[in-house]
């Protein structure tokens, strides 16, 4: 059974990863705003499709990490 000081550590580590990831949409859709300003659709399309697949995998990653809290807590 993991301490209170990991399972904080766990959750540090957590939000600091999605702290990274919401950098990259950050990144991503502003370099979309601006491809969409200057007329370049085809790159703002190419973005965007690497932006939905960066969703689809944080919404998988944070699936299965709720999923392992939950599992923890029935453990205790």
């Amino acid at each position: 059974m993991k301490t209170i000081q990991q399972l904080r550590q766990d959750h540090i580590d957590s939000k600091m990863g999605e702290q990274i990831h919401l950098d990259w949409f950050d990144a991503l859709f502003t370099t979309i705003k601006d491809d969409l300003r200057s007329g370049d659709i085809h790159k703002a399309q190419k973005l965007a499709d690497i932006g939905q697949y960066l969703a689809q995998d944080f919404q998988h990653y944070s699936e299965d990490e709720l999923a392992g809290l939950i599992a923890e807590k029935g453990e205790l």
